[in-house]
């Protein structure tokens, strides 16, 4: 019995939504940077203008809510799904909207890429495995 749970608890599926792996908690750290990437901009970077603002302190709004969903009960694997399109979607909007900031849309990129490979990952691991019980 103690072998099962310390296997569920090390795969992180045990019956706390805090219980983390290494792949959920690399998980976390990205969709932590790419919220706070997208808050930086909303809020400290001068070259962004009111509107585009508005829309990055959203986005980073959307990144923490989803960070916070992840830590709740609440939590489902599809919701992986629904991070991965939204880091997609803004990939294309990034590369659509210039090379106003160049070096941070590098590095964002990179995070996102990491964020949705990861994503993909969990997606797919927790599905499969809700498919053998």
């Amino acid at each position: 019995m103690s072998r099962k749970v310390s296997e569920d608890q090390a795969a992180g599926t045990g019956d706390s939504p805090l219980d983390f792996d290494p792949v959920e908690m690399a998980f976390l750290l990205f969709t932590l940077a790419l919220a706070g990437i997208h808050l930086y901009l909303g809020l400290f970077d001068p070259t962004v203008a009111g509107d585009r603002s508005v829309q990055f302190l959203l986005i980073g709004a959307a990144f923490l809510a989803g960070f916070v969903a992840r830590i709740t009960p609440y939590w489902h694997p599809t919701l992986y799904l629904l991070g991965a399109a939204f880091a997609v979607g803004l990939g294309v909007l990034w590369l659509l909207g210039g090379t106003d900031q160049f070096t941070l849309g590098i590095a964002t990129g990179a995070v996102a890429s990491a964020f949705i490979v990861v994503a993909l990952y969990l997606f797919v691991r927790d599905e499969s495995r809700s498919v053998r019980r």
